[in-house]
């Protein structure tokens, strides 16, 4: 109990400035009087709601309250603190079910940035003096069609720092009314209150102290799309610290954590998981005679050994330890691709087990079904005293895995050279000793290339093995690299020394009156503000080019699935398509063409990416994709599939209006009027949807039925239809 206690304190955080005082009165005073302060805060008019219920969680270290209003319109619940500030605010309009949507999405009725701003005015409201609220910007801002709210990411800051306190908060698209909010809080488990906001110790003395922390190492690391790997100097991961910002003390924060829950529980035994195995892909005949899909099929398993003779090639390799373990299951797996000589590859994985003091120790082989030669193996086991001794030892270990690896792949293994390794004796319940050996080329390490491999410290057999390795892999000369210090001052310089509220873990002072009963609960620790430096950085980089000095960061992809063209500039209908893009609905590849002859798969591929399908692909796979979407949103029939027929803006006004769902209007006959200059010219049976057009400010001016359409009139087109 103790354990599960300082682990959700721990996790929690959610964490605040003293452990109140039991409050005073009883539970209707103290009810009436909350739901006073909130109504006050929010400036609630709550005459319209006919029931109303107060539940309260009277937790010792932060008591919160749940209101909930109800009415036959809506309901609302919020939470808070005894004090009154607000924690959470739901609002929901008690409206009929939803239906699902026909017909094209619509863009949102209000913009973001009105959104934004009722946000930010709702935060005015329920911060507490001394708070403020800082938006991320980039987090949420993508909107989708058809968004009923927007949403809003950011942190409360204290005094102006940074405290660990995140916020949500969710805006109606409809009024711009808040209709969710959450926030973190400072609440029941800070002891000592919030220091001053003021520093003894400037941001570069501190950056001077952290820069010790810092450590990097030079390792060889292969650039996406290459096979030439270069040299990079890589983050180690460490333990987290901060300088103190009244002394100037650099403390070890991550080192406080372990020396208070090691006051306070001991830990639980780790077991060791069974890796994941391939599920058997088991089948029975139907007889008869097989398709020519079903005998390539049966094709693909040509050459593969049985059961028998891939447990044979198995426990030949005797390192593997196998004498005493049953074969239980064998499943075979069919790659999807051939390779080079045209064979598809199959695996084969071999599940054995036995029984070691009353408990199931297992080992998966995973091999090559045709050869037989061991790809990967796997233990599962948990070792306890009742088990067997542990008598081997990290040295003997290493030898064991070495000589192992020598006769698996002499060449490579040959490559390489330790890398990291951890000592089974070390760890109380650690069943095996294990190996990481990477390749080494001019003096340094690439982790792309290596052997992982474990050995049981109670028999001295092979319990795990992988090796990823890639020959072609060529190696950059070092020549000109920058020094190791160097190295640390640009890594140092990606961050910010930012001043903050640090969390630290401190004993509780059960000599106060009102943290006495947390001793008989099981708490040893509380919490404390500090005010602090740390280094913090919003980008995450993997690493310094070992030449250039510069910061590496991963490759992102496609941000969110963002559209963006380079070919509108002084085009009439730029704006209609970037708005169209800002919504993700448009064209891949960063070209419009807006002038270009619209055809019937260019519409279908506009229409549906208003599902939030981009088309990618250019070929025909994708093709089918967008026509069955059409098919099943009622833009098109089957048999009117024509990708490559050129549309006319008639044609196109119709696909655009039928996928919006008028067309049973539109095709009724003799109701429709209009004015277009070329009105005796549009024919009887278009005449509802040019009329529609008009009407639905689609088109003005003149209709020009027959004349051929260009990809800007159809963005043109959907856009407007969308903006009413």
């Amino acid at each position: 109990m103790k354990k599960l206690l300082s682990l959700i304190l721990a996790l929690a955080l959610a964490c605040g400035l003293a452990v109140p005082a039991a409050a005073a009165g009883q539970a209707d005073e103290r009810l009436a009087a909350v739901t006073a302060r909130v109504k006050t805060t929010l400036d609630l008019n709550t005459e319209d709601y006919t029931e109303f219920y107060g539940n309260l969680d009277d937790d010792l270290l932060s008591p919160t309250w749940f209101l909930e209003w109800s009415g036959e319109d809506a309901s609302l619940s919020v939470s808070a603190t005894e004090e009154g500030k607000i924690l959470s605010y739901y609002r929901s309009a008690n409206a009929a079910a939803s239906v699902s949507r026909q017909g094209l999405p619509s863009f949102p009725a209000n913009d973001r940035e009105s959104a934004r701003q009722a946000a930010l005015a709702f935060l005015d409201k329920v911060l507490a003096q001394g708070e403020t609220a800082a938006l991320d910007d980039t987090r949420g801002s993508a909107v989708s069609l058809g968004a009923t709210r927007y949403r809003f990411y950011g942190e409360i800051r204290v005094n102006g720092l940074r405290a660990g306190l995140s916020f949500s908060i969710a805006v109606s698209c409809e009024d711009n009314a808040v209709v969710s909010f959450y926030r973190d809080d400072l609440n029941g488990q800070i002891m000592g209150g919030v220091p001053s906001p003021t520093a003894a110790v400037t941001a570069a003395q501190a950056a001077q102290e952290l820069r010790a922390t810092l450590a990097l190492r030079l390792e060889y690391v292969l650039p996406e799309d290459s096979t030439r790997a270069v040299l990079r100097y890589l983050p180690e991961s460490g333990d987290a610290y901060y300088v103190d910002a009244a002394t100037g003390a650099l403390v070890n924060l991550s080192e406080l954590y372990r020396q208070a829950a090691d006051g306070e529980f001991g830990g639980d035994k780790l077991y060791a998981a069974e890796a994941s195995a391939d599920a058997a892909n088991a089948g029975s005949s139907s007889g008869g005679s097989l398709s020519q899909a079903e005998q390539e099929g049966v094709d693909k398993l040509e050459g593969v050994l049985d059961r028998d003779a891939l447990d044979a090639q198995v426990r030949a390799l005797t390192a593997l330890g196998l004498d005493d373990y049953t074969l239980a299951t064998v499943s075979y797996s069919v790659g999807r691709e051939a390779d080079a000589d045209g064979v598809t590859p199959v695996t084969a994985s071999l599940r054995y087990g036995k029984q070691v003091g009353g408990s199931s120790w297992r080992r998966t082989a995973t091999v090559d079904a045709r050869t037989g030669e061991l790809l990967s193996l796997s233990s599962s086991a948990w070792w306890s005293e009742d088990g067997p001794e542990r008598t081997v030892d990290a040295a003997a270990a290493q030898k064991t895995a070495e000589d192992f690896l020598t006769s698996l792949a002499p060449d490579q293994f040959g490559r390489t050279a330790l890398y990291n390794s951890s000592d089974a004796l070390e760890n109380e319940y650690a069943v095996s000793h294990s190996f990481t050996y990477a390749q080494k080329e001019n003096g340094y390490f690439y982790t792309g290339n290596v052997f992982y491999v474990g050995v049981d410290a109670t028999d001295g057999s092979i319990s795990s093995y992988q090796k990823t390795f890639d020959d072609g892999v060529t190696f950059d000369s070092p020549d000109g690299v920058i020094s190791a210090d160097a190295a640390v001052d640009a890594w140092l310089g990606t961050y910010e020394t930012a001043l903050r509220y640090v969390r630290v873990p401190a004993a509780i002072d059960f000599s106060q009156p009102e943290y006495e009963p947390l001793a008989a609960m099981g708490y040893s620790y509380l919490y404390r503000l500090v005010l602090g430096y740390q280094l913090e950085r919003d980008d995450y980089l993997t690493g310094i080019d070992a030449k250039s000095g510069e910061p590496v960061a991963p490759s992102r992809g496609n941000e969110e699935n963002a559209i963006t063209y380079d070919d509108l500039t002084g085009h009439w209908a730029r704006e209609k398509i970037e708005t169209l893009a800002r919504y993700g609905v448009g064209y891949a590849g960063g070209s419009f063409q807006p002038g270009k002859a619209l055809t019937q798969r260019d519409l279908i591929a506009l229409l549906v990416s208003t599902e939030g399908y981009l088309d990618r692909s250019g070929e025909v796979e994708g093709a089918d994709y967008l026509y069955e979407r059409a098919y099943s949103l009622g833009i098109l029939k089957r048999g009117e599939r024509d990708d490559d027929a050129l549309l006319t803006r008639a044609q196109t006004v119709k696909l655009i209006l039928d996928a919006a769902g008028y067309g049973p209007v539109a095709r009724l006959e003799g109701i429709f009027t209009c004015s277009y200059a070329d009105r005796a010219s549009i024919p009887a049976g278009e005449l509802g949807y040019a009329a529609l057009a008009q009407g639905l400010g689609l088109i003005s001016g003149t209709y020009n039925g027959t004349a051929a359409a260009t990809r800007g009139q159809a963005a043109a087109m959907l856009c407007r239809l969308m903006e009413r």
